[in-house]
């Protein structure tokens, strides 16, 4: 029996590190922890079992595996780790803007304390918006806020790739008045130019086929013409004058391809319901423009802001699979009325009753670095919906049993009470594929909102 176990222990050190690693991983438990169900109820003395980053199995009873790793948990309630919709985290803001910009190439990895202060409320995942002056502002991506890099635990590093491009990102809220029609008008025109491009593309490729069959047919001409030309023909030919003879010779015209144009490109996919667009629009006029942009080139689109919306809901029902990012509210429409002039937008105070009353989908975003994310969605939603808000990961706020902890799930968050009901709730340890990538320093009170 002892030559066996031998004989087993070689095997094992013999086989691919790979497979060492998968057999020797420990597995994560996270012991005693409480649980928000999607129904509202609270599941205690919970026992989650992390393999490879993710979880593998929730249980209210059972044995920890050999040679598990405890993470202290005891008595604290997990949830997955909140979803900020619309974060500037790190990002420049302001400047010109372009459709081939991407939201990705300015996100500063290296920006550990910015990154490590939206950790510590919660928020494990953000979908980066670029913010310019106005009109087309760049593509939008998801970010993971994992540590990254080789040695992801020690890089320094943070933020993976979740998806390359969510939204192609247009802002009719910024700059004043004459500035936001110039933009409108500016944004029209350049869909029209893309449009444009698509239909020269179209009749370049007929064209391009017209082309070889021409060609083919010339080629044949030529072949015959060759074996019936004889020698009096060639002398006669040989008088001709050169310009004649070129003439003669030269085939059909190759047509031209439009040249390069990566922003137009970009438009194409965005008309041709490859990409949504995310339009920032908030005051009313605006909202009306976005109604028309959307209309006119048909597109696939999420509304980020609205505050004003109550003031055209009208125009926001006759379009079809909208939804809305909410954000911090702006004044609140009893703060105007005769002797007020104030240039920011009004905002209903009940602006998620009026987009469920209206059958809208809705999410809620930071429009900041995230930092205060769960405090606003909190106070927007209330405390029976802000959890689920908060926990989606789709942008039009399309809410799903798997947005909850369950099993494949990497991103945990482990609160000091029930994030759902105590407003004193805050985060002790998040983690992320099984690691701990920020916990509460003891003593302190960071963490809370």
């Amino acid at each position: 029996m002892k030559s066996v176990h031998i004989y087993l222990l070689g095997f094992l050190l013999m086989m691919p590190g790979v497979l060492q690693a998968q057999l020797f991983e420990r597995p994560i438990i996270l012991e005693g922890v409480k649980m928000i169900s999607p129904r509202g109820e609270v599941l205690e003395d919970l026992m989650i079992t992390i393999r490879r980053g993710r979880i593998a199995g929730i249980s209210q009873s059972g044995d920890a595996p050999m040679m598990s790793k405890k993470i202290a948990a005891d008595g604290l309630f997990v949830t997955s780790g909140l979803v900020d919709h619309a974060s500037v985290l790190t990002l420049p803001l302001g400047g010109e803007g372009a459709a081939d910009h991407w939201s990705w190439d300015a996100f500063d990895r290296y920006d550990k304390e910015a990154i490590l202060s939206v950790l510590a409320t919660g928020v494990t995942r953000v979908h980066l918006v670029p913010v310019r002056s106005g009109g087309i502002s760049g593509r939008s991506c998801w970010v993971s806020l994992e540590p990254a890099g080789e040695n992801a635990a020690s890089s320094g590093q943070f933020g993976v790739l979740m998806e390359e491009e969510a939204a192609l990102c247009i802002d009719l809220a910024s700059g004043s008045p004459v500035a936001r029609m110039r933009s409108y008008a500016a944004i029209l025109d350049q869909f029209s130019a893309a449009k444009d491009r698509r239909d020269a593309l179209e009749s370049y490729d007929e064209d391009l086929e017209e082309y070889l069959e021409e060609l083919k047919k010339w080629i044949e001409e030529k072949a015959e013409e060759g074996d019936e030309e004889s020698s009096d023909e060639s002398a006669e030919k040989d008088e001709k004058k050169d310009g004649e003879e070129e003439e003669e010779n030269k085939g059909p015209e190759k047509p031209v391809r439009p040249g390069d144009d990566e922003p137009s490109d970009i438009l194409l996919k965005v008309v041709a319901h490859q990409l949504p667009v995310l339009i920032t629009a908030r005051k009313s006029a605006d909202l009306i423009n976005a109604c028309e942009l959307i209309q006119k080139f048909e597109l696939d689109a999420i509304i980020h802001g609205a505050d004003e919306a109550a003031l055209v809901m009208d125009h926001l029902n006759e379009l079809e699979n909208v939804s809305f990012i909410l954000d911090n509210p702006a004044n609140a429409l009893s703060a105007s009325g005769p002797g007020v002039i104030d240039g920011q937008p009004r905002r209903s105070a009940d602006l998620i009753s009026v987009m469920e009353e209206n059958d809208l989908d809705w999410v809620i975003g930071s429009g900041g670095s995230g930092a205060g994310l769960w405090r606003m969605t909190r106070k927007m939603a209330g405390s029976e919906a802000a959890l689920s808000s908060a926990q989606t990961t789709n942008l039009r706020g399309e809410k799903t049993r798997r947005d909850w902890v369950s099993p494949g799930m990497r991103h945990l968050v482990l609160w000091s009470g029930n994030p759902a009901s105590d407003a004193a709730a805050r985060p002790e340890k998040i983690l992320i594929n099984g690691l701990v990538v920020w916990q509460r320093p003891a003593g302190t009170r960071e963490g809370r909102f």
